[in-house]
């Protein structure tokens, strides 16, 4: 509850900071009318094509270091689309060093070919966005946004190839490009609003698809007004180039925000938390501190500098030092959270070691003493089997029939606690295996003819066969335990007990499958770990030898509810294990 409260403070505060910068931003062009061109061009547009694109970079830097918490856009995605940003932004920084430091006006140039560059990259990363939602893509989708995109690019190229009818091929070709990929970049555009509508679920790519509506349209707008030598730096076309990257900006950074929450939801925020991501942080402190430093330190200098003939040169130099320290910044960052991330998985790794070796130690020391007792055990039992069947057979005509059923309880303990024994011999003395050729058929026989099974439990085998190397008389025990389980799932009730043998080219499989209750979908995975049992009489022991064997043989046993069914795979190549 307090998650959605925090969830939509944080989205009224956004809408609110949204509309008060995109007001600055309007207050500021309006004031092109007072101040003088040099004042504006110098004092707000530099800095203002400078800051806008450069926080939308930073902000595209954290959203990518944080890509593996972030569910609206795959990595690939956002890869290509902060590849974009950061093309828009070099191109920004190259256009301002032309306008406002070296005051020439070069074309084609460099700030050409980030330009174009950056929709092309854009265009890449939607579709990749796009290609997980193909089926919901239709054909008229495509159709509907290709003819939008000629009837806006056809009469852009006609108005471009007239006015360019006497500049050389090279420059008119480069003016030709920007609608061309502006057009190219508009068909995903629209398919991908077409599809959002519909599923009205990811407002991060709303809010860039809306952005590259609003940027296209500023582009066609300034193209024709150069054509007709109408565009001034301060023109109102600016707005819509710099509403773009302030939206792309918020997307970015709401996106940034709801991982965080997501990410915070499910962390225990406790004081040991709260020290090592203090300490996590202490790299963007100090990064912090020296941005900061560094921007005081350059206001001082600009406010300073007398010399009227380089102000603009110093101006430029201080937006572009400050800019370029929190892009490197930022690429810092990016690196120090991978290396945090790393250290992180690699302590939970060690752990896990740590947590595994005690529980082997302990497990091993366990089973030693078992093993001990076990051996000690099973000698009296047998005596104590024994003397009870003699006692049977000698006075089986005075006893009653209560006496008799007293009788079968104490032979019923006893095979038992020889099967529990047995299961934690088999466990703790993991001999090796001696392979020869057997038949899985058969070896499943002689497992049915050693358990006991209840005439309300039918036994269905398949007559198929197959052979494999391996130890038999281990298999006899896999099989043996596994068939015992069964039994005891069923209990009193009619039930069935199926078996199927699939020889395959490289192994075999082997299905036994019951009729009993099932197992819990939490014990399912747990279900094969050493000392875990939800019987009450149980070692815990029995499906752990079970994995233990089967494993030796190079295999794999796995269980599944509905029905239970016991998976055994084993390969059926001599050299396998061979030495085990």
């Amino acid at each position: 509850m307090e998650t959605v409260k925090e969830s939509n403070k944080f989205s009224i505060i956004n809408k609110i900071t949204f509309i008060s910068v995109i007001s600055v931003i309007l207050i500021l062009y309006t004031i092109r009318n007072i101040v003088s061109d040099e004042y504006f061009s110098d004092y707000i547009s530099l800095p203002i094509y400078t800051i806008i694109p450069g926080t939308l970079v930073i902000l595209s830097m954290w959203a990518l270091s944080r890509a593996d918490k972030i569910e609206n856009i795959s990595k690939k995605s956002l890869f290509f689309l902060v590849i974009s940003f950061i093309s828009w932004f070099a191109a920004e920084l190259t256009w301002n060093l032309y306008e406002h430091v070296l005051e020439i006006d070069p074309y084609p140039s460099i700030a050409d070919f980030f330009y174009i560059s950056a929709p092309i990259f854009m265009f890449i990363s939607l579709i990749v966005f796009l290609q997980p939602l193909q089926n919901k893509i239709k054909k008229t989708h495509v159709i509907f946004a290709s003819l939008i995109s000629i009837l806006v690019l056809i009469p852009i190229l006609i108005i471009t190839l007239e006015s360019n009818s006497q500049v050389e091929f090279f420059e008119t070709a480069i003016a030709m490009i920007y609608p061309i990929v502006d057009a190219i970049l508009l068909v995903p555009a629209i398919i991908a609003i077409l599809v959002s509508a519909r599923e009205k679920k990811n407002s991060f790519w709303v809010m860039i698809l809306i952005g590259i509506i609003v940027f296209i349209i500023g582009d066609d707008l300034f193209l024709f007004l150069t054509i007709y030598e109408q565009y001034y730096d301060g023109n109102p076309v600016d707005i819509l180039w710099l509403t773009s990257y302030v939206i792309w900006s918020f997307a970015i950074y709401s996106l940034i925000y709801k991982s965080k929450m997501k990410y915070n939801a499910e962390q225990n925020i406790n004081e040991k938390y709260q020290i090592e991501r203090l300490n996590k942080n202490g790299i963007n402190i100090a990064l912090g501190f020296i941005i900061s430093t560094t921007i005081v330190i350059l206001i001082a200098l600009n406010y300073f500098w007398n010399l009227n003939a380089d102000s603009n040169f110093m101006l430029f130099f201080s937006l572009i030092l400050v800019t370029l320290l929190v892009v490197f910044s930022s690429i810092i960052v990016l690196l120090n959270t991978k290396l945090t991330k790393a250290n992180e998985i690699k302590s939970i790794q060690i752990k896990e070691l740590s947590n595994g070796l005690i529980k082997i130690e302990r497990l091993s020391a366990i089973g030693e003493l078992a093993a001990r007792l076990s051996h000690d055990l099973r000698n009296p039992l047998s005596v104590i089997k024994s003397s009870v069947e003699i006692i049977l057979l000698r006075n089986e005509d005075k006893f009653s029939t209560q006496d008799k059923e007293v009788i079968q309880r104490i032979n019923k303990a006893i095979v038992r606690m020889t099967n529990q024994i047995d299961d934690v011999l088999n466990y703790v003395k993991q001999t090796p295996i001696k392979k020869n050729e057997i038949s899985i058929f058969q070896c499943i026989k002689n497992s049915i003819d050693v358990v006991s099974i209840p005439t309300k439990i039918k036994i269905n085998i398949q007559e198929s066969d197959a052979r494999v190397f391996a130890d038999e008389g281990k298999l006899e025990t896999v099989f043996t335990n596994l068939l015992r389980n069964s039994v005891e799932a069923i209990g009193d009730n009619i039930g069935s007990i199926e078996i199927k043998i699939q020889d395959k080219k490289k192994h075999v499989i082997i299905d036994i499958i019951d009729s009993g209750a099932g197992i819990k979908d939490e014990d399912v995975k747990i279900i094969f770990e050493p000392l875990f049992t939800t019987k009450q009489t149980g070692t815990g022991l029995g499906l752990a030898s079970c994995k233990n064997i089967i494993e030796q043989h190079g295999g794999k046993i796995i269980v599944k509810n509905n029905p239970t069914t016991f998976t055994i795979e084993l390969p059926k190549n001599l050299l396998i294990n061979h030495f085990n």
